[in-house]
């Protein structure tokens, strides 16, 4: 009795005259206890086997890796600056920053002008110089520089309320951007002066943008004492209250102390 079936190993359809009868007791098992299954016995020569096919696989190769650069470390301010202190008016040189030109000023060690922002000045309390109160509050008022308009005025800022200004065409103006005075007590004093003029060693503290120098004062109104500028060809001090520009003839003048 043949066999006429397909071999359980899927080999090729069965030679003429159909596979060969099963050995007494049956086929072995498949898979012998240990190791590979034998090959099978078709009946016919080895060379008449099926051939066994191979799928390609990836090969792994070693392949020298060269390790990453490391970056160079970024400038310590970014590559840019934020600004640069500008000292009261004594001996001015310029810089450019970019396509900015920043004017820097050299100090006379007495005094200095500190960069900030009206709701960041509080930081130099106990540096800044205090010009006068709030008439309303008792609350200090320290004296500032802010530009408006092309003017770099001096002006007041109120560091219990963070908010500074200056004064500009009769109004008040409110500045963000601010530079606060600093200065030791012992080196500084308050001056009476009048009618646009101003004594010496009286501290410039801006100019106009025609090139005028203004200088720090500040005149008593309304309860208040309230630094702000002195304009000598307008022949006033000009101080803001209330949102208003206020000119006053009689004044004092921060000066040095010689």
């Amino acid at each position: 009795m043949s066999y006429s079936g397909h071999g359980y190993y899927g080999g090729p359809p069965p030679p003429p005259g159909g596979w060969p009868a099963p050995p007494p007791g049956g086929w072995p098992p498949p898979y012998p206890p240990q190791g590979h299954p034998p090959p099978p016995d078709y009946g016919y020569p080895p060379s008449q086997y099926p051939q066994p096919y191979y799928v390609p696989g990836t090969m792994m190769v070693p392949v020298a890796v060269q390790p990453m650069p490391t970056p160079a470390p970024p400038p310590p301010d970014g590559g840019q600056s934020t600004y640069i202190t500008n000292y009261i008016y004594h001996g001015e040189t310029t810089v450019t920053q970019g396509d900015n030109q920043v004017q820097v000023v050299e100090s006379s060690g007495e005094y200095d002008w500190v960069p900030t922002t009206a709701m960041m000045a509080s930081s130099l309390t106990g540096r800044a110089v205090v010009g006068g109160h709030e008439g309303w509050d008792g609350s200090p008022l320290w004296v500032i520089r802010g530009w408006h308009n092309g003017d770099l005025m001096p002006g007041k800022l109120s560091v219990r309320h963070n908010a500074a200004s200056v004064v500009y065409d009769g109004k008040e103006i409110s500045v963000q951007n601010i530079e606060v005075l600093c200065a030791k007590p012992e080196n500084l004093r308050w001056v009476p002066a009048s009618n646009g003029n101003v004594p010496p060693g009286a501290i410039p503290g801006g100019r106009t943008a025609s090139g005028e120098t203004l200088y720090v004062g500040r005149a008593r109104y309304q309860l208040s004492v309230t630094p702000g500028k002195i304009h000598p060809s307008h022949n006033s001090c000009y101080i803001a209250f209330a949102g208003q520009e206020v000119s006053h003839k009689m004044y004092d003048v921060l000066c040095r102390i010689s």
